[in-house]
């Protein structure tokens, strides 16, 4: 995340001063991927910085922390330290902090405000495994913000110049809110998991059941992006094939693939009350409803 933003915002214009990593190669790889002299420092050098250190670090306007959300305060205390160590005679107004995690509010940023920043949050919508490609993928994708004024300002102002949009949230329900992303792409790829070893067990392997099962996930995508979830409903429960849904049921039970299945009656159950809205028999969906009520018994 950190090096993808690094990069957006080098091609957005910006210029970055320091980039800090946990390792020393991380630092450096970061830091010569973004260019333009860009420093690359480790967290060990970070508390013992040169005076050239310093002053890049101290004529920086913006901090950035994109570290997992259990290191966000005690990297923002750090980060407060060496600031306050600076002191006024260089301090720059405003100084603007954000972090990038979804689950957290800029309330775990506080200590920064005791050295003059404005803090906030600023999380992009968008699933990224690789720093270039998630670079790219940022013009294309909905960012949240919250936090103090001049900090919201400064991040809407960053992601309209990754080309971008925003929205703000209130802090209270970052959280629910980051449950949601989670469920709708990280759980997305452990349900594909679930479904490539369904299929591993019917012969195929890993790159062939990526071969099938993709098109058919990009088609579900296509569908969700023209209709709500109860048109784009298709399938079994969606023509309410009650004997389908036992042998569903019964060949998972038989292959002993038991999160298979808890995932498929905890999802069949969403899937029936969307079908009841779609108008499906009611008769045919309260059998589907026992039959997944049934097998939960074999599967405590």
């Amino acid at each position: 995340m950190g090096t993808a933003l690094g990069l957006a915002l080098k091609a957005a214009g910006y210029r970055v001063e320091v980039v800090v990593a946990q390792r020393p190669d991380h630092a450096r790889r970061a830091a010569k991927a973004i260019g333009g002299g860009t420093l690359g420092l480790s967290a060990k050098q970070l508390s013992r910085l040169n005076q050239t250190q310093l002053d890049r670090l101290s004529n920086s306007s913006l901090v950035l922390i994109t570290t997992p959300d259990d290191a966000i305060a005690e990297v923002a205390g750090r980060v407060t330290m060496i600031f306050k160590s600076v002191g006024a005679r260089k301090a720059r107004s405003p100084r603007i902090a954000l972090h990038t995690s979804g689950a957290l509010s800029s309330e775990v940023l506080r200590s920064l405000q005791s050295a003059g920043f404005a803090t906030g949050s600023l999380h992009p919508l968008v699933s990224i495994s690789d720093s270039r490609s998630g670079a790219k993928s940022f013009a294309r994708a909905f960012f949240s913000v919250e936090g103090d004024p001049a900090a919201v300002r400064l991040a809407k102002s960053i992601i309209r110049d990754f080309g971008a949009q925003a929205f703000t949230i209130n802090a209270r329900h970052k959280s629910l809110y980051h449950a949601a992303a989670v469920m709708a792409s990280p759980h997305l790829v452990a349900l594909y998991d679930i479904a490539q070893e369904m299929l591993a067990h019917c012969g195929f392997t890993p790159s062939r059941a990526r071969q099938v099962l993709l098109p058919l996930m990009e088609s579900t995508v296509a569908n969700l992006s023209k209709q709500n979830p109860v048109n784009a409903l298709t399938g079994t429960f969606k023509r309410g094939d009650v004997a389908t849904v036992r042998r569903h049921l019964a060949a998972m039970e038989s292959e002993g693939l038991r999160n298979a299945l808890a995932a498929y009656r905890l999802l069949g159950k969403r899937s029936i009350d969307l079908a009841r809205k779609a108008g499906v028999k009611k008769s045919e969906l309260d059998q589907i409803e026992r039959l997944i009520e049934k097998f939960a018994s074999f599967t405590v």
